[in-house]
């Protein structure tokens, strides 16, 4: 293969990740070293610029699991990527039609936001786990994991045709209903904050 298909990989791969960094972390040195020290919660309660803010919690989840989904998605994918360089190619067994190459870079990519998303769930539902909802989102995050990392199974199955494809739609499935507990989790934060009195 050539460099075209290294490059437009890589890119695949490692965009998503890549731009959430410069746009939103690589803005704020604290975000940089929550991601390379782990410091405790308390301590960068300490040093936030708005320590009281309940939106701390959701910020130290999003910057943890931002640094665990590049050191997965590293870890994963890039001897895959080097190999991409070969003179060789190496074709998808489920989707014939497309490189093992091209559909591992699509299931790095859709992985480095799944882990993002999963350790704000996981970091919702551990704060929170003496209520139902948050062993409910516990056991969401686990369940998932294992849904996500069994679907790419499907990737490399001669016997069912576009597995490649399953496999992609259930990660974005996934994906879709992690970010909307998320979003959730969110906004009742949000709801808490700005009307304290009314419960």
């Amino acid at each position: 293969m050539s460099l075209y298909t290294f490059f437009g990989c890589l890119l695949v791969a490692y965009g998503p990740i890549l731009s959430i960094f410069f746009l939103y972390i690589g803005q704020n040195a604290q975000h940089v070293l929550l991601m390379v020290s782990r410091r405790s919660e308390a301590g960068l309660n300490i040093v936030s610029a708005n320590p009281h803010s309940p939106f701390n919690q959701s910020i130290f989840s999003f910057v943890t699991g931002y640094g665990y989904a590049l050191t997965t998605t590293l870890v994963s994918y890039i001897s895959l990527l080097v190999e991409s360089i070969g003179p060789g190619v190496i074709m998808c067994p489920s989707c014939p039609q497309a490189t093992t190459f091209f559909i591992s870079a699509v299931t790095t990519s859709l992985f480095s936001l799944l882990h993002i998303v999963w350790m704000m769930v996981a970091f919702e539902g551990f704060s929170n786990i003496r209520k139902p909802s948050g062993i409910a989102r516990v056991i969401w995050v686990i369940g998932s994991h294992f849904g996500a990392s069994y679907a790419t199974l499907l990737n490399g199955s001669e016997t069912i045709q576009y597995g490649c494809v399953y496999s992609i739609i259930t990660c974005i499935g996934i994906l879709s209903i992690s970010t909307a507990l998320v979003a959730y989790s969110l906004k009742s934060r949000y709801q808490l904050h700005s009307h304290p009195h009314s419960s």
